[in-house]
């Protein structure tokens, strides 16, 4: 038996509150309203690094710096962010974010771009790198600024992803010329979708330090691989773990969104009964939920639709 740790990482409901045609899923809502729930950090990669015993201080962890200090420690002083790859969507009136989430790229396309981008906009005051398939950018001095992590950012309006801030004006403009420069390379990402931006992220303002948690990383994510104290494959079966459930996964595999209850909340509804799984904790929308094999008797609890919960 052991303990896990899941996280609904890209569960978005939609801005516009339009709910009316988005399917239920109903096993995963009965489950958490049968759990405990406690308050947890505002991001999910926050809430799983403090789970692996990193200390942020309340603040956003400081995701691109994890991969330049695991990968890159002798690396100059940089204020350093994540590019991820976006596809967009016109509308009548309007530029969004593509239901599917971002863009995935291989290994050898990500370094591809990152060198391309060093070649042309490389100098100075911007440094471009390619750490274990996420493209970074370093840029000289301090800067004063909010992003927002694009997996949430599915389906959504353009503007909700814009950086926020006294220096979010560079940052525009570096963005705005990078569709420019993409517009005419035709970059298709894994799933055969055009990459049509660059979005910056991950900059947080908390050194994510050592996790010296040991936890088996159930997922391919490159910044809790990063953390990790521990090699991949090293601990037991009986060792606590950690997991990612991606509306993204779902989608790029083909997958219909309604299967997430059947692949999610039933199979380890399934786990927790059989014995497999002791406890489990479900991460969604920055709260922490406790769920157990006994809360299945807790009929009185009344389940809401999964977009207010994690609205």
């Amino acid at each position: 038996m052991y303990r896990f740790h899941v996280a609904l990482a890209d569960l978005v409901a939609p801005v516009s509150g339009e709910h009316g045609e988005l399917p239920r899923l109903p096993l995963l809502e009965q489950m958490l309203a049968r759990a405990d729930v406690q308050t947890a950090s505002a991001s999910w990669r926050g809430w799983a690094l403090q789970r692996m015993g990193s200390r942020l201080g309340g603040r956003e962890p400081a995701l691109a710096r994890l991969l330049v200090d695991r990968y890159l420690p002798s690396a100059e002083a940089r204020h350093w962010f994540v590019l991820t790859p976006l596809h967009l969507v016109a509308g009548l009136s309007t530029v969004h974010h593509h239901v599917g989430g971002p863009v995935r790229l291989g290994a050898a396309a990500a370094r591809s771009i990152a060198e391309a981008l060093a070649a042309e906009f490389g100098d100075a005051d911007a440094r471009f790198d390619c750490l274990d398939g996420e493209i970074l950018m370093g840029l000289s001095g301090a800067l004063d600024v909010a992003t927002t992590d694009p997996a949430q950012l599915a389906g959504r309006d353009l503007a909700d992803g814009v950086a926020t801030g006294p220096d979010a004006r560079r940052l525009a403009r570096l963005c705005g010329e990078f569709e420019l420069w993409l517009h005419g390379r035709g970059v298709l990402g894994s799933d055969g979708r055009r990459v049509h931006a660059l979005h910056p992220w991950g900059q947080g303002g908390s050194p994510v330090g050592s996790c010296p948690v040991p936890l088996r990383i159930l997922c391919d994510d490159p910044f809790l691989r990063a953390a990790s104290c521990v090699p991949a494959g090293s601990l037991g079966p009986d060792a606590p773990a950690l997991c990612v459930w991606s509306v993204a996964d779902l989608l790029a595999t083909g997958v219909n969104f309604e299967e997430a209850d059947r692949l999610w909340a039933a199979s380890l509804l399934a786990r927790l009964r059989e014995g497999e799984v002791a406890a489990a904790e479900v991460y969604a929308g920055g709260r922490a939920y406790e769920v157990s094999a006994t809360q299945r008797w807790r009929v009185w609890r009344k389940a809401r639709p999964w977009w207010e919960v994690v609205g």
